[in-house]
């Protein structure tokens, strides 16, 4: 019988390893390209802050002018109010609307009221003092 041994042929075996790997070549690339990466994700979260503060202020404006058309639209029910409560009961439409024409310090007079009525500050009724009729029915 016989037996042989077959060794490939050796390379240096005390030299260092080969640090020219296509590992060790692409880390740096693959760590600035993950730096690149965090440094776009930040970008990208400041704006959507910006973003969303912009429509948190947006928001506040449309409230703010809600209040303020709701006020505008009270005013005008308040000054019909007015209006429809001086004119004459017998008077038909054309006439209302002449004398609403004719009378511009009437309207005057109305703006100011209303103006004094909304600075003007109601003070709070006591629970006790205020009757609440649905505790006092008159049937059962």
């Amino acid at each position: 019988m016989h037996v042989e041994l077959v060794v490939p042929p050796t390379t240096k075996h005390n030299s260092k390893p080969n640090s020219s790997t296509p590992n060790s070549k692409m880390f740096p690339v693959l760590v600035f390209l993950l730096m690149a990466c965090y440094g776009i994700l930040t970008l990208v979260v400041i704006e959507q802050g910006h973003v969303i503060q912009s429509q948190r202020n947006l928001i506040q404006q449309l409230g703010q002018d809600s209040q303020q058309l709701a006020s505008l639209k009270g005013q005008v029910a308040a000054q019909q109010a007015i209006d429809k409560k001086r004119a004459k009961p017998g008077a038909s439409a054309k006439d209302k609307t002449g004398a609403s024409s004719a009378a511009p310090a009437q309207k005057e007079q109305a703006q100011k009221l209303l103006s004094r009525k909304a600075r003007m500050e109601k003070q709070p009724l006591q629970a006790d003092d205020k009757v609440d009729r649905r505790r006092f029915p008159s049937q059962i």
